[in-house]
């Protein structure tokens, strides 16, 4: 019946069908017992089958008037497509097949319709359309619900000719349904193009009008689209016939558009906003372009205005009514600066002299300071001759170097010496700030970058001194729907160069394009994980100065967001502006980078965070293995630490890492350390918090403070026996510090023991700090590294230093703000080459370092002085019970 109804799909005119099958459950030996016939040769579906289909066909046998328990474990698995939406609106039907007339198919229909409601699918059923279904002369299968056959009761019977045709009409019925709700073009994900519309599916909380038909959208909400860029809301049939519509103007006409966009709104009724100035450089004169350039980056930036689909309690910047209506598509909203304006207000604004200074420029609103300005983006005319003969020139040079670096690659290998070839000179291990000296001053900082595989060539040009632009990496799959909801709002609040979404772009090419921008940040929106990736890619391009960098907390731990004041995760209801002023206003601190050399093959990893070798790296390689198995069943932050919890308690059960002093050595600064008695895993922390906030190494100010001594004696009693010689010989451990050249290393009992710590009902064995340690693994054991593990072989570990990150830490306290303060001083006397660059980041290194140790000292300074009278208060108890 499926191939039946795939002809019928098929007989549709660009519509195509692929026949999948349910993942059987049972064992073979089961299904011989029951003498199942073979399945044939299709492939198995999954959720992403799911996902990218445009329509659904559900066909299975009826179980006891019910679905079978495969097409259920099926359903089961879908609930990342459920959390994410993805199915919403997507046109479904079914067929289906029972032993008897009896048998229950309609039953079998009406119990699939659960699932199809709570994924939102639209059901489409066969109904009466074919008059075969009227026949009377023949037991048939199929109804209004859909096509069906009888199968017997031993299945022996195969469909009849008049239930195959019943079941091409549906196909062809169903078809010609998807292609109706289906639109011309697919608003799927994808890097962002110059001159092109984000569109995505719109949220209808509410009535919108379309920008493009001004007429009111209706329908299911994955068929009305909204731009992630300028905010305009379209059906999707509208979008789709601009799909290929370009804001480029062409360019006898350039001069009348400022920013791509002409003053009058009534011309922005299909255009998106313009990241950059449309530059024609129709001549070959270097002396023309120089001049062009200087006066494009002195140009005022002008407004984009968008009309409708404002906030009825949004008032209007020029005489401070409301300005927003459902009603009709009224108003005018800036796509850079968001302000609001009535139409009657800004065409009597435009009739007067002296125009307010709200209209004379677009300020780029609240978070100027961090959007790369449309007037320092210079956007190559695609049909000039200059920016075809650079692109043919780009492609040249491509070739020319992957050939080169094969050519290098042939000459190593033949033993050449390496006076022949220079290798690469690899970053400095302490701090990025060397800067070749033609970066100083640059007029035009990057030359020629494309937006993406179709996109225009583009120059950035100098900024003006009070910009730090921020440098947006976003993981949209992370945290839910959380990572797609800032993804959307942040490409609405700065310039969309700025913003890369890793699901769908490496960072390697947006880090070589900006790192030369003096005073660039970076915001890495995702888990440490994410954060880890682009410290890597910064590595791996050899930048020579490392921008500091900001987290958004989109993971499920989250611990190097934690340290660095950002919070333990993002919700919904946070403004995302909220979070660029923050990161706007955040100080520079610092972060120690690890590097650790696995083998004799020299396999080298970074480590940022923490390493833990055993129940810990048990539990996260679990998870692990079973999120890559079923990533449908992770579909929160919530729901991974419940996994997590699960995966605990199995080892507490099972205790595959007991007896771990047996099976790994451990030296610390040359010196072997002793595991206690029961230790399960060691964790070598780089950071003072684990696994979602537990703090790993505690001070001695603060176990000496706890109202009962027995826990924190045990402790010391524990990490001072259980050491051979400490590498910390000092009587009491030093505070755990991300920047102090030190890493805490300690030791854990189990999944019980790390249970008991998440909620503060025990500590970790402190066992040593130290500056370089040695691990050697006598058997397989479980790794993780910042969350990821693995299984390693029996091998030597090498842990050394390897340099210090720039960090930009939340600002909370009149110290932070300072701190800020002092940096931007720093980064005035680099502009005005009062002090060079390389002398910037030193300084800017020893104020982060000394201000730390000042607040670190503090802390220490109150608790002993709010020790001293718990201690005398003991003394004197003491002494009355002796008298």
């Amino acid at each position: 019946m499926a191939e039946y109804i795939k002809t019928g799909v098929e007989s549709v005119a660009g519509v195509t069908a692929e026949v999948y099958q349910v993942q059987e459950t049972l064992s073979d030996e089961i299904l011989a017992k029951m003498h199942a016939a073979p399945k044939k040769d299709h492939p198995v579906a999954t959720p992403d089958i799911l996902k990218n289909a445009d329509g659904l066909l559900l066909g299975f046998p009826t179980r006891f008037g019910s679905m079978p328990a495969q097409v259920k474990a099926l359903f089961d698995a879908c609930g990342g497509l459920w959390s994410a939406g993805a199915l919403i609106g997507k046109p479904a039907g079914i067929f289906f097949s029972t032993g008897t007339q009896g048998g229950g198919q309609e039953t079998t229909a009406l119990t699939s319709l659960t699932f199809l409601a709570h994924q939102g699918l639209t059901y489409v059923p066969l109904g009466y359309r074919s008059p075969l279904l009227f026949n009377m002369d023949e037991v048939h299968g199929g109804s209004a619900w859909g096509a069906g056959t009888f199968s017997g009761g031993d299945g022996s019977r195969q469909p009849s000719q008049l239930e195959l045709d019943v079941a091409k009409v549906q196909g062809e019925s169903f078809a010609k349904i998807t292609k109706k709700l289906s639109a011309e073009v697919h608003f799927r994900d994808g890097p962002y193009v110059i001159g092109q519309h984000q569109w995505r599916p719109g949220n209808l909380a509410g009535l919108k009008w379309c920008n493009m038909c001004q007429t009111i959208v209706y329908g299911i909400r994955s068929y009305v689209v909204t731009c992630d860029i300028c905010g305009m809301f379209a059906h999707a049939q509208c979008a789709a016939s601009i799909m290929h519509y370009k804001s480029i103007p062409s360019s006898s006409s350039s001069s009348d558009f400022v920013g791509g966009t002409s003053v009058f709104p009534s011309t922005l009724s299909c255009a998106c906003k313009l990241p950059g100035v449309l530059l024609s450089l129709a001549t070959d004169s270097s002396n023309n372009n120089e001049t062009e350039l200087s006066l494009m980056s002195m140009q005022q930036q002008q407004h984009i205005w968008i009309k409708g689909n404002i906030d009825p309690m949004d008032s209007c910047s020029l005489c401070g009514l409301f300005c927003g209506s459902i009603l009709a598509l009224s108003g005018l909203k800036c796509a850079w600066c968001h302000v609001r304006v009535h139409e009657e207000c800004f065409q009597q604004a435009l009739a007067r002299v002296h125009r307010p200074p709200l209209l004379r420029r677009c300020s780029l609103g609240r978070h100027a300071n961090l959007i790369l300005p449309p007037s320092c983006v210079v956007l190559h005319d695609p049909n000039s001759i200059a920016t075809k003969s650079q692109r043919a020139l780009n492609s040249m040079r491509s070739v020319a170097h992957i050939a080169a670096k094969k050519m290098s690659t042939i000459r190593l290998r033949r033993g050449i010496t390496s006076n022949t070839i220079k290798p690469p000179i690899p970053p400095t291990r302490t701090l990025r700030s060397e800067v070749p000296s033609e970066w100083e001053n640059p007029l035009v900082v990057s030359s020629n970058a494309v937006s993406g595989f179709d996109g225009l060539p583009y120059d950035l040009v100098e900024l003006p001194k009070e910009t730090t632009p921020l440098l947006v990496f976003i993981n949209s799959r992370s945290g839910g729907k959380m990572g797609l909801h800032v993804l959307r709002h942040v490409r609405k609040r700065l310039n969309p160069l700025q913003v890369y979404d890793l699901s769908h772009q490496s960072p390697i090419e947006p880090l070589r394009r900006f790192t030369g921008l003096p005073r660039l940040r970076i915001l890495v929106c995702g888990g440490d994980g994410t954060v880890g990736w682009i410290l890597g890619a910064l590595d791996e391009i050899g930048a020579p100065r490392q921008p500091p960098i900001a987290v958004l907390p989109l993971g499920t731990g989250n611990d190097l967001a934690r340290i660095l004041g950002w919070g333990s995760g993002f919700s919904a209801p946070t403004n995302v502006s909220e979070i660029l002023s923050e990161v706007e206003a955040a100080h520079v601190s610092l972060l120690d980078r690890w590097e650790v050399t696995i083998g004799q093959s020299q396999k080298r990893v970074v480590l940022n965070n923490y390493l833990g070798i055993g129940v810990d790296a048990q539990v996260a390689l679990e998870f692990h293995q079973q999120r890559e198995r079923s990533p449908g069943l992770f579909m929160s932050q919530f729901v991974n630490k419940l996994w997590y919890s699960q995966f605990g308690a199995k080892n507490f059960l099972v205790r595959t890492c007991a007896g771990l002093s047996d099976r790994i050595v451990l030296v610390c600064d040359g010196k072997r350390i002793t595991f206690p008695e029961g230790t399960e895993g060691v964790i070598i922390l780089n950071i003072n918090s684990y696994g979602g906030g537990s703090k790993l190494w505690h001070d001695n100010t603060e176990s000496d403070s706890e109202d009962s001594d027995s826990d924190s004696e045990t402790d010391d009693d524990r990490s001072q026996t259980s050491s051979g010689g400490r590498c910390n010989t000092s009587t009491h451990f030093g505070p755990s510090s991300p920047h102090d050249g030190l890493l805490d290393v300690v030791a854990v009992y189990g999944t019980l023991h790390l249970g008991q710590m998440q909620v503060g009902l025990s500590k970790a064995v402190r066992l040593c700090q130290a500056k370089s340690i040695s691990l050697s693994l006598k058997e397989t054991l479980p790794v993780q590294i910042d969350g990821e593990p693995w299984l390693q072989n029996p091998n030597e570990m090498e842990i050394s230093f390897l340099q210090q990150a720039f960090m930009l830490s939340r600002t909370v306290d009149e110290r932070d703000v300072v701190t800020k303060k002092v940096s931007e001083v720093l980064d005035w006397a680099e502009h005005t080459h009062t002090i060079s660059s390389q002398q910037h980041d030193l300084l800017l290194v020893e104020i982060a370092r000394r201000v730390a140790e000042t607040a670190t000292s503090r802390r220490s300074i109150g608790s002993r002085a709010l020790l001293s009278p718990i201690r005398r208060n003991d003394e004197r108890r003491s002494f009355i019970m002796a008298d």
